[in-house]
Parts: structure tokens; sequence; C-alpha cells
């Protein structure tokens, strides 16, 4: 028994440090002064610099405490940039809301970007702003996507017909993918769009999942899409409706269109794909900040 102290004795510091979270090096923090907002102008004087995160270093241009957690704990909370994870942020003072900070941090060596805004910022949150914070599930009001009684309507993608593009894994890559090369030969790639006309919004999908597309078309409803369909594989999908207050707003009017206005999306999408959208409850993440204080000094 002795034997097996000593040796766990000698073992643990190795744990202890191999569980040490990484973090910055150096870490500066600076107010972001109010003419600074107010004029739109940043370092150098050229207007604000947008966010950067690179091997190593990390730049936060005017950002206040609410986003900087929106960043380390959902977006990039995985260790890779994630943009569809935003989990709800409860608790806090109110200058989290409003007081922006200006950060530039260097590490040692050149962590990837997924580890400097995820880990490594968590742990600057935690040690300079002392942020405590807790992750809980609740249920929460969302849509169940299900196939509607009449049927499916729209149609299997047909292979061949165009070249399919992974639009979650092209949208997920950070710094951002470069231009798509050219589509293999007697080929184009096939068709991802949404446009308006007059009241009225068309998605316009070829070669898309059900995932894909509630990812990106229906992620303006008032809630969260669970898909409940239980359907597979790629598909074309032609949908036009008519926005209004639980589909991302009434469009400005177009003096020019003679248009109708459309279905709502809910009936839209019975009558011309054969899904169902209902109310139901299911869990949410939300993310609750127990305390927080102003930051150290540099």
């Amino acid at each position: 028994m002795r034997r097996r102290l000593l040796l766990f004795a000698v073992l643990a510091p190795g744990l202890a440090q191999a569980q040490t979270r990484p973090k910055f090096e150096v870490a500066s923090i600076r107010p972001c002064k109010a003419d600074t907002m107010a004029e739109g102008k940043g370092r150098g004087g050229g207007g604000m610099k947008p966010n950067s995160f690179s091997p190593g270093r990390l730049a936060l241009s005017c950002t206040t405490v609410r986003d900087m957690i929106g960043i380390a704990y959902g977006s990039f909370a995985s260790g890779r940039f994630d943009p569809f994870s935003s989990p709800l942020i409860e608790g806090g003072p109110a200058w989290i809301n409003s007081d922006p900070y200006t950060i530039e941090a260097k590490a040692a060596g050149t962590p990837n970007e997924g580890i400097v805004a995820g880990v490594m910022l968590q742990t600057l949150l935690e040690d300079r702003f002392q942020l405590k914070i807790h992750r809980e599930s609740r249920d929460v009001p969302v849509y169940e996507l299900t196939v509607a009684k009449g049927g499916l309507k729209m149609q299997r993608f047909k292979e061949g017909t165009c070249a399919p593009v992974d639009l979650l894994k092209l949208v997920s890559q950070y710094p951002p993918a470069p231009p798509l090369s050219d589509a293999p030969p007697g080929l184009k790639y096939c068709r991802f769009q949404g446009t308006m006309s007059g009241p009225n919004v068309t998605e316009d999908d070829q070669a898309i999942t059900l995932d894909t597309f509630i990812k990106f078309a229906l992620r303006r409803l008032d809630r969260p899409v669970v898909d409940k369909t239980g359907l597979t594989g790629l598909f074309e999908i032609r949908l036009t409706y008519a926005p209004d207050e639980t589909s991302g707003g009434q469009p400005e009017p177009d003096e020019h269109s003679n248009d109708p206005a459309g279905p709502s999306i809910f009936t839209a999408l019975e009558q011309q794909l054969g899904l169902k959208l209902a109310p139901a409850k299911a869990p949410g993440e939300f993310l609750i900040i127990d305390s927080v204080e102003r930051p150290s000094e540099n």
C-alpha cells in the first residue's frame, strides 16, 4: 500500500499539470472609449477593426463581456467554430451589455484559432473578469418539424444534375473557407439561394439536407426548429411564403411589385413540401452568470 501511495504522489503533480487549461502569456485589456464607439474609429484611426483569432493570438475590438461569453462558451466552446451554437445567456450586471473592451492577447506557441477563441478566452474571462458561470438545461418553446398527413411533396435530389456543396462544413470553417474551386467537368455547383420578390420570400435549394434547410432557411422563425421527420439524404426544395412576425417580420413594401402575398410559412411548408411545423417544448441550453467583475489592470 505504501508503495502505491508513493507512486501516486510522484504521478499526481504531472496529472494536475496535464489538466491545467491553456492560458495567454500576455493579455492587454482596455475599456473602449465612448468617442471610439460613437465615431466608429478604432485602433489606428481607420475604423474599428473586426475581431480576429489567429494561431496564438486574439484581438477583440470594442466587444462587450456578454459577447465575449457568447464567443468563448458558445461559438468556439468545442475548440472549433460552430456558427449555430448560441446558448441563451442570463444574469450579470448591466455593464456587461453596455461597456465594451478591447483585448489583445498572445499565447506561448501557436495554439489554433478554436483553442484561442474558446478555452483560452474562457480562462482569460475567469482570471481577469473573475467570471463564474454554469450551464443549465430547461424546456423552451420550439417548433417540431414532421411529415404532414398528406405525405411528403418535395423531391429527392437526382444524382448527376449538379455538384452538391456541404454548406454546414463550408460556413463552419475558421478562418473562412476560400472560394470553391471549379465544379467537376460538365456540372455546375448545386443552387442554394433565398430571394425576395414583393411581399414574398422564395427558397430555391438543390441537394440540401433537412438539417441544413432548418439551420439556414428556418433560422428566422421565432422559435428553434427540431427535426422530427426522420428523413435523411438530399432533397430539392422550392418554397414561397410571405414572412410575418413569426418568420422574420414584414418585408418593406415594394411599389414596383404586383405580386400577391403568399401563404404563411406554416401553410407553405405543408402545401408545397408536405412538412408540418407544430409548437412544442424541448430542452434548451442556458449559460448562467453567477458573478463577474470589471477586469483587473494589465
